[in-house]
């Protein structure tokens, strides 16, 4: 009991936080699955999935890498004080243009093109993820890694009352219901960039250390940014043509299942924001922490027990070829568990700043799941599931074989 109590006091900090970061993520997890129960359409359920796998898709390339170059930039410095500044003028700068671009497309596909009304939501939710994955990694360098919590779950719980109040009050569903905080949060955001960079005092901010900066970061960065949108796509490629290439019911189908796997994923994210800054700060640039490892492995196992079990009580109560359906979700499962432990290990490339290994390692999960696309001559769904589980298990082992072979250690 003594170990336990003591165990626990170590962690109070991690858990309190993964805690809020739960509640939050328990809100965006839930969102279309209360959508889905409340209203019982499912078009407008992968609809929703679709808009979310668009921007996951697109986010890598839009931030430049600058949040991934964050915490290199802040362990080399110097003037880590002066580094958080001129990282955030930098943003904020970014977050405009990109809100000018996103505005542009509306406006061209509002007048120009038969109104596509998704490209509302895809821009607002681009921008809000932009945003918050950005304030995550300036928070947690500031040893403030609850404070991009609170701003997700203000964002979030709006979200969550309006579709509430629609529902018990019988009004019929709109997609703006679900990203309505989302929508807010950009808008407001957007103005207090343009009056901290037009109209607030900007004399210490030197434009030839923006585009120093700009430099670094791409040239940092620009592996990693093809690497993760080349993930992204795989794991997002059914979910993006789920309305094209496969019946309701196996759209369906595929987004549960990737929906509940996402708990996975969201445990591997809290655990991932809480813990790397203490990667990045270690000297020895070829150790893997083992306390580390063993405590997201161990905090991972347990998410993917319970997606397991929950996924499956789902299924023997939904469906009937339990068979087939219980082989695709564990195929998926499986995927985004091992995808987790993957881009866990890849953190220690960009320690390095050998981005580059990470970019050969997206190319050959890439070939892997083309290849395995092209080959299968077997139902869609079946086909897309065996293809992100190999491509992914097999770069798995492959990261693993390099890290050894560059005398990486766990200690």
């Amino acid at each position: 009991m003594e170990k336990i109590i003591t165990l626990f006091q170590k962690n109070k900090p991690l858990l309190r936080f993964m805690a809020l970061s739960y509640l939050d993520k328990a809100i965006i997890f839930l969102l279309p699955l209360l959508v889905f129960q409340f209203f019982k359409d499912q078009r407008v359920y992968v609809s929703i999935e679709y808009i979310y796998s668009i921007t996951t898709v697109i986010i890598p390339l839009v931030d430049l890498g600058l949040a991934g170059y964050f915490f290199y930039a802040y362990r080399n410095s110097d003037n880590q004080e002066a580094t958080l500044k001129i990282f955030v003028k930098t943003f904020q700068r970014l977050y405009l243009l990109i809100s000018c671009i996103g505005l542009v497309l509306i406006a061209v596909n509002y007048y120009g093109f038969e109104y596509e009304p998704f490209i509302v939501f895809i821009v607002s939710r681009l921008l809000f993820v932009l945003a918050t994955v950005f304030f995550a990694s300036y928070y947690r360098l500031t040893n403030k890694p609850e404070k991009a919590v609170y701003i997700t779950l203000f964002s979030n719980v709006l979200s969550l009352s309006f579709l509430f109040a629609y529902f018990f009050s019988g009004l019929e569903f709109s997609l703006w219901l679900i990203f309505i905080g989302q929508i807010l949060f950009s808008v407001f955001y957007l103005f207090k960039c343009v009056i901290d960079v037009f109209f607030k005092e900007n004399k210490d901010f030197d434009n030839h250390k923006l585009k120093k900066l700009i430099l670094s970061t791409l040239l940092f960065s620009w592996p990693s940014l093809l690497q993760v949108f080349i993930m992204m796509y795989i794991t997002n490629y059914g979910k993006m043509h789920v309305l094209t290439k496969m019946n309701l019911d196996d759209g369906v189908l595929l987004s549960l299942v990737q929906r509940f796997s996402m708990l996975i994923f969201l445990t591997h994210s809290s655990i991932w924001a809480f813990i790397i800054k203490d990667i990045y700060v270690e000297k020895n640039l070829f150790v893997i922490r083992r306390n580390l490892l063993y405590k997201y492995l161990g905090f991972l196992t347990l998410a993917l027990v319970f997606v397991i079990i929950v996924t499956e009580i789902y299924l023997v109560y939904n469906y009937v070829d339990l068979f087939r359906v219980t082989s695709i979700s564990a195929l998926i499962i499986g995927q985004t568990f091992f995808a987790c432990i993957y881009a866990y290990l890849e953190m220690h490339y960009g320690r390095e700043n050998k981005n580059i290994i990470k970019l050969y390692l997206a190319l050959f999960s890439a070939f892997v799941f083309i290849m395995l696309l092209i080959l299968l001559d077997i139902n869609f769904l079946e086909r897309i599931s065996i293809a992100m589980f190999v491509s992914t298990f097999t770069s798995l082992l492959l990261s693993i074989f390099v890290l050894y072979k560059r005398n990486y250690k766990i200690a």
